[in-house]
């Protein structure tokens, strides 16, 4: 007997007997009335977008970090001395080490960078009164192409170094108090190792002449250096001054520059515009306690005939103290990129770097070293 089938025979006679007529009415409860709330799905589903929005960036910012650096938002990355050696390249977005630099012997004691990003220049103390300047080229992307040591040798260490926008000369300032006989300013052709050297005169018992911070103009030809010369007799010093040297004149010197600014003890990384007329520099400002309240950049009108007259300051963006919290320490470090938009500050506190871009205040995320000084 196949009951399988059985059962199918009955199921389909049950189903013969039933009809539409055979079928009772359908009788469902009324319905409540219940006030109209058009708005309560809109809001709901704002408020969702709104969570799954901040979480996607939440997300975003643990996982993946910065945004990536936009065409026209600084130098792609910069260089710095790092205290346990060499000289590190970093991403300038996010702190990430690009490429190390070591020397062959000694120690870094100053280093720049051309404004076309290809050129790095390198001061190295190699033994007791002997410096050499490293060259190397970079690529793209920040890495290391090549790497060459320029003929020659300093006596003095250098102290600060600038390089011109295409890396075809650097300029030298060095530190003569170490007893080690030099120039105090040099100008080394990078293409053949010619070098060109000056001597300041001493000043004064009360302030010696010196000549600091050189950077170069658009045409890489003129160079501009804080001088310090030691005021006249009935004159109250005033500070550095920042003058105007061109380096392809016989004969010229430090201090026979023209003046085109007075008064400079506040200002530093200067960087004068294309055409000449203005510079941009770093301004710290410090409060009745003699911390550190904020850091500006600032523009000055730069004097056209030669008097060297003191100019009004313009600030152009401002970043406070609470902003790089906690406060730097006294060693930390601040530079300008070679346009004087972008600001890099090296707090030396917590192992920081900030960069300020037309106001906006971002900390680097991947940068967990001691840097020391900064050439962007």
């Amino acid at each position: 007997m196949n009951i399988e089938r059985l059962l199918k025979d009955a199921a389909a006679a049950e189903t013969r007997g039933v009809t539409r007529e055979s079928l009772p009415p359908l009788s469902l409860p009324a319905a409540r009335r219940r006030p109209a709330r058009r708005w309560t799905a809109p809001v709901a589903a704002v408020l969702a977008m709104v969570a799954v929005a901040a979480v996607s960036v939440g997300l975003r910012g643990v996982l993946r970090g910065p945004d990536a650096l936009g065409a026209h938002e600084g130098p792609p990355y910069f260089l710095a001395t790092q205290r346990k050696g060499g000289v590190g390249v970093f991403d300038s977005w996010t702190g990430r080490k690009i490429a190390d630099i070591r020397p062959d012997a000694g120690h870094y004691t100053a280093l720049a960078v051309s404004a076309d990003r290809r050129t790095a220049f390198l001061a190295a103390e190699t033994g007791s009164c002997r410096t050499h300047i490293e060259k190397a080229t970079l690529r793209r992307d920040g890495t290391v192409a090549s790497r060459t040591t320029l003929p020659g040798e300093f006596g003095p260490p250098a102290d600060e170094m600038a390089a011109t926008a295409d890396g075809g000369r650097v300029a030298l300032t060095f530190d003569n108090t170490t007893g080690c006989v030099g120039d105090d300013l040099a100008v080394v052709e990078s293409a053949s190792g010619t070098t060109r050297g000056w001597r300041v005169s001493p000043g004064g018992a009360d302030t010696l002449s010196s000549a600091q911070s050189p950077v170069w103009a658009a045409d890489g030809r003129a160079l501009f250096l804080a001088e310090n010369v030691p005021a006249g007799p009935g004159e109250d010093y005033t500070g550095p001054d920042l003058s105007e040297l061109d380096t392809r004149t016989a004969g010229a010197g430090p201090l026979r520059a023209r003046p085109v600014l007075r008064g400079i003890t506040d200002l530093s990384s200067l960087r004068p515009s294309p055409d000449g007329r203005t510079v941009t520099a770093i301004k710290k400002n410090f409060g009745a306690d003699s911390a550190l309240s904020s850091i500006a950049i600032v523009e000055l009108t730069l004097s056209g005939g030669g008097s060297g007259e003191t100019s009004s300051v313009r600030e152009l963006a401002r970043m406070t103290a609470r902003q790089i919290a906690p406060a730097p320490s006294a060693g930390f470090q601040t530079t300008l990129d070679a346009t004087g938009r972008h600001l890099l500050v090296s707090s030396g506190h917590d192992r920081a770097v900030f960069r300020m871009d037309d106001g906006r205040v971002r900390r680097l995320p991947d940068v967990h070293r001691d840097l020391d000084l900064i050439a962007w």
